[in-house]
């Protein structure tokens, strides 16, 4: 079936959907979002079956401390959603996207992917990018569900970003009736490879000989450890606060930091992205897809044509964003945010 894509431009002031703006970030908001966060949440870490130790947080209104029938109602009618964050990410950077998404009416859990964030790390080198499978990464996202989701809501909403878009698609494949809609945020469903695909594949497969070789993961040709690149040579978002706060996070938190991805990161990817395109007519549960239109991080091209075999999915052009639609400027991420609640809401 054929899907939309056009320019969507709702009216970000809509009373239903709550957010923070640029200004008010930097008049000090961002402190009172941090400070909400760290009164509200609940943190911990969930141990894996393969033993490594994931970080997660969730924001829950508990209906026993409503204090008349109007707010008793009202957190009757609240949604939950399950939040699967892109490859280097923190639930710790997404405090503000939480706050602002809780206030609209959803009640949020998040974890942090194995061997990255806050949670336990694979390797001896912390700073590789490194996974054996995405199934890994699935394993992890349901498990969480099953401990920590289910008995809050049988079948919640999902969120995904980029690389959590992909482990999000992989895990409605395994999963079918596990989430009632799905919103994938510059999905990561091809990646942006500066090379001819051909060669791109067989330096992968002459990296991870090497890799076997030497007994150790590797790096992937032009990647490296954490460092930290300025705003105005950042691709990934066009408002300067925003970054500003994202890379304080990076310096409070110095465990979150990350390099880039190894051999294995990619091979696993590429299997896990092939899982995808041949079986997205499969994934039939209603989808939005917000494309960032001046992406450079992902294959926009390749996520146009995966959304298009889903059966029940709108692919929607966020015009002039980069790949981090819900940390754009204003003017971007205000009708993004707005449209994504209006679709998981209605």
């Amino acid at each position: 079936m054929p899907i939309s894509s056009h320019q969507h431009r709702p009216d970000a002031s809509d009373p239903q959907v709550q957010w923070h703006s640029e200004a008010q970030l930097e008049q000090g908001n961002g402190k009172v979002i941090d400070q909400w966060f760290a009164e509200h949440a609940q943190t911990g870490m969930l141990t894996m079956h393969d033993g490594i130790q994931c970080a997660y947080a969730k924001l829950i209104a508990h209906a026993g401390l409503a204090d008349d029938s109007a707010e008793l109602e009202a957190q009757s009618k609240r949604h939950t959603l399950v939040i699967s964050s892109g490859r280097v990410e923190s639930y710790v950077k997404y405090k503000e996207v939480i706050y602002d998404l809780y206030h609209s009416g959803f009640d949020i859990f998040i974890m942090d992917h194995r061997g990255q964030g806050l949670s336990q790390r694979s390797l001896p080198n912390p700073m590789l990018g490194y996974v054996d499978d995405f199934q890994q990464y699935v394993d992890d996202l349901l498990y969480f569900i099953d401990k920590h989701v289910i008995q809050h809501c049988a079948q919640p909403l999902l969120l995904c970003h980029s690389m959590g878009s992909t482990i999000g698609a992989l895990a409605i494949l395994q999963r079918p009736a596990q989430f009632s809609k799905v919103v994938f945020s510059a999905p990561m469903f091809g990646l942006s490879v500066p090379l001819p695909m051909w060669l791109a594949q067989a330096i992968v497969r002459l990296g991870l000989g090497l890799s076997r070789c030497l007994g150790k993961p590797m790096y992937f040709i032009g990647q490296g450890d954490y460092a930290p690149v300025t705003f105005a040579h950042n691709k990934l978002m066009q408002s300067a606060i925003r970054y500003s706060r994202f890379r304080e996070s990076q310096q409070q938190y110095p465990e979150t930091q990350i390099g880039g991805v190894t051999y294995q990161w990619v091979a696993a990817a590429n299997t896990a992205l092939a899982l995808i395109a041949a079986r997205a007519e499969q994934i039939i549960l209603p989808v939005l897809c917000l494309n960032a239109q001046q992406d450079v991080v992902v294959d926009n091209h390749m996520q146009q044509c995966v959304v298009a075999q889903m059966p029940n999915a709108q692919w929607t052009v966020v015009e002039n964003a980069r790949h981090e639609i819900l940390f754009e400027k204003d003017s971007i991420r205000g009708p993004a945010l707005t449209q994504l609640v209006h679709f998981l809401l209605t």
